[in-house]
């Protein structure tokens, strides 16, 4: 079983080589990227509270939501024109769950 694990650890890395992408940076900037998240996400609410804007909290959030796909984005090389659909579908499906959980959240306030 560890062999398993060795040998698939040894192809993604290839993998990233082979696209000019670090999967262990990928895997930093995913977990880092969570309390910036719930961080704005708690601003959003804040500023809908107060009838401030939330335009900005908002981009915030979304940024942080898809922070390690952008990191593919821009340095990846020789990236499958899918890889691309799949960054902007997680853009979209992003920004809706985003605005979902905002309503879901001052629904009661």
């Amino acid at each position: 079983m560890i062999e398993f694990f060795q040998s698939f650890w040894e192809y993604i890395l290839k993998i990233g080589e082979n696209h000019n992408v670090d999967p262990r940076l990928f895997a930093i900037l995913y977990v880092l990227s969570i309390p910036p998240y719930l961080g704005s996400m708690a601003w959003v609410v804040r500023n809908y509270r107060k009838k401030k804007s939330i335009s900005l909290p908002f981009a915030s959030t979304l940024f942080f939501f898809i922070m390690p796909s952008l990191y593919v984005l821009f340095f990846g090389r020789n990236v499958a024109w899918w890889v691309y659909v799949i960054v902007v579908v997680l853009v979209l499906q992003g920004a809706y769950t985003v605005r979902k959980k905002v309503k879901t959240k001052t629904k009661n306030l």
